[in-house]
């Protein structure tokens, strides 16, 4: 294994606005409040509306660290494999948002979740190849998203006939 690279402040933070801005632009879409808050059966266990924005900026910037951590650490065949995986996941992150607050699929919703789920346990599994500290930083995501999971199994159950 090579020398880890220098501390660079700007890649630092494109790897934790990325996500952040992703984040941002997805909850910008949200426009249908009013079908959310008044026409959607909601589950007795939700968490309140004000943790979701305070708990997603944290985690995408978890995120943005632990792949900061992969460019730093990382070479070769496994800091592209572990930066690709990061990014596919990424991507299908910020398409759960309009699945289920926009287009108002809970069903379709529930499968791009359960899928991102899967791939965010392979982030893991990659970024860990390449430094574990990386790793450790996607685990409040990985455990967040279980629980946003099950409340997105709650709502498509508890809606189905929308």
């Amino acid at each position: 294994m090579g020398e880890k690279k220098p501390d660079n402040i700007w890649i630092f933070l494109f790897a934790v606005v990325l996500p952040n801005a992703g984040g941002l632009v997805g909850a910008s879409l949200w426009q249908d409040r009013d079908w959310f808050e008044n026409e959607v059966t909601h589950p007795s266990w939700r968490p309140p509306n004000w943790l979701f924005p305070v708990a997603w900026t944290l985690i995408y910037s978890l995120m943005g660290i632990g792949s900061y951590y992969v460019w730093k650490h990382g070479e070769g065949k496994n800091l592209w494999i572990a930066l690709g995986v990061y990014c596919v996941q990424l991507i299908l992150n910020w398409f759960w948002t309009p699945f289920f607050f926009v287009w108002h699929l809970l069903l379709w919703s529930l499968v791009v979740i359960v899928v991102l789920w899967v791939l965010i346990a392979l982030t893991i599994y990659v970024f860990y190849r390449v430094n574990v500290k990386a790793a450790c930083f996607l685990i409040p995501y990985i455990a967040w998203v279980t629980v946003a999971t099950g409340l997105n199994s709650h709502y498509y159950h508890l809606n189905k006939d929308l």
